[in-house]
């Protein structure tokens, strides 16, 4: 079998929009979902996921309860929570220290159905923080569920059937081509194109890099169609300065491809394209924040 995978590194600027009394939100960068994408196990769909709480994230007083969710069509599956509490809180979670963060590791197990071929995993929280509850944003971890497994082992029961029928059965040649996507971020500071040490140590980058030696190491099960780089710049500012940023970040971005490429000796089309005004980035920074008002200022931006 032959898995066709089509690789994709988006970039972006960012600003964290959140209070620092409260909660901040987090992103998949924090997390690490093995396998990924799901895949279907006979009837199940085990799932372990890497967590880490940033460094000044988890308060003294703050406990905070992580649910993995699966959703189809029609449907989800919650998996088995998790909590975690801060250095204050009197309680049997696993603590996190606020200054240095921490690790944290989940396994869970889904009862597989059809739909969930067409699925995605979130992690959702529930937090408190002291005696009062605060918000933290779901986060999209992973997609699923390839249920190969499945359809080989509904394949072999039919075979079977076929064989006891004095029907003479081969071998094909017939190669199973799966499309996958994998996905990377780039924050840059604001008004900055220089691509940061500290990115290139998240999860998502590990991650793609990753991916990059797994396809160079075994080329007749994967193949890379291509990686595109979209860089983007926030809409504040003059235009000519933002695209001109844009077309920076771009240029840093794709060196950093171009680079991990040439260092294993990997060959692939590379498609770069940037966006100076990226306000539907904008508006997820607003809409998933912890600020004020923010409510009102999304009613602004939907005129833009």
């Amino acid at each position: 079998m032959q898995n066709k995978l089509f690789l994709s590194l988006a970039l972006a600027s960012g600003v964290a929009l959140t209070s620092c009394s409260k909660l901040g939100e987090l992103s998949a960068d924090n997390f690490t979902v093995t396998p990924s994408p799901l895949e279907a196990v006979g009837n199940e769909v085990p799932v372990t996921i890497n967590g880490r709480f940033p460094e000044k994230y988890m308060k003294k007083k703050a406990v905070v309860t992580v649910t993995p969710v699966l959703r189809y069509a029609n449907g989800e599956a919650a998996g088995q929570p998790a909590s975690f509490q801060g250095e204050k809180v009197k309680g049997n979670a696993q603590e996190i220290a606020y200054k240095v963060g921490g690790n944290y590791t989940m396994k869970n197990t889904f009862a597989y159905v059809p739909a969930m071929q067409q699925s995605e995993l979130f992690l959702t929280f529930d937090a408190r923080l002291g005696k009062k509850t605060v918000n933290i944003p779901e986060v999209k971890v992973a997609n699923g569920v390839i249920a190969t497994s499945t359809l080989l082992n509904n394949t072999a029961l039919g075979s079977t059937a076929i064989a006891g029928s004095n029907t003479a059965l081969g071998a094909d040649a017939y190669q199973q081509t799966i499309a996958q996507t994998q996905q990377a971020q780039i924050k840059y500071l604001i008004n900055q194109a220089k691509v940061r040490s500290s990115e290139l140590k998240t999860v998502s980058v590990q991650d793609f890099v990753k991916m990059l030696k797994e396809i160079k190491a075994d080329q007749k099960s994967f193949k890379l169609d291509n990686i595109e780089v979209s860089a983007y710049a926030s809409p504040d500012g003059a235009m000519d300065f933002n695209t001109k940023l844009a077309e920076k970040r771009q240029n840093t971005s794709a060196e950093f491809v171009e680079k991990q490429l040439k260092d294993i000796a990997l060959n692939t089309n590379l498609d770069t394209k940037y966006t100076a005004e990226d306000w539907d980035g904008f508006k997820e920074l607003v809409s998933a924040s912890n600020m004020q008002d923010k409510d009102v200022i999304l009613r602004v931006l939907s005129m833009y």
